[in-house]
């Protein structure tokens, strides 16, 4: 039986946050495309694009000896055709959460981040108000 483009792309969220809480910096590597442009912004960083600047900045948080132990929670997969898909999820990093987003592409077959985008949460809304959302 053939996984669900949701399915496939939690899987590809998993490795991530795997690749990301074990501090390996070849499996970051081989999960980020290569075949288009990518981004990434860290929280508090200035936005990192092309592969060049994203692996640097991994670099720099995975071998810098403080990799942060990272939980992610409350995945959910928004799919972009066949090819392409969001997951958004709240990220638990050194006490705190945030709110992250990452892109997946297709490439060769396989998903690959083309951006991650995490930021903190300040205000938690248990019912969306009414008025916010106009």
């Amino acid at each position: 039986m053939a996984a669900t483009l949701e399915s496939q792309l939690l899987r590809a969220n998993a490795a991530f946050y795997e690749a990301f809480s074990n501090g390996d910096i070849e499996a970051m590597d081989e999960l980020w495309a290569s075949g288009i442009e990518v981004a990434c912004i860290h929280p508090g960083w200035q936005a990192l694009r092309g592969r060049d600047e994203v692996m640097a900045g991994w670099r720099a948080i995975l071998l810098g000896g403080n990799a942060p132990k990272i939980e992610c929670t409350d995945a959910l997969t928004i799919p972009l055709g066949d090819s392409s898909g969001l997951v958004i999820c709240t990220e638990w990093i050194d006490g705190a959460d945030l709110a992250a987003t990452n892109a997946f592409v297709r490439e060769n077959g396989l998903w690959h981040l083309a951006h991650h985008h995490a930021g903190p949460v300040t205000r938690v809304l248990e019912t969306p108000d009414p008025g916010l959302l106009n």
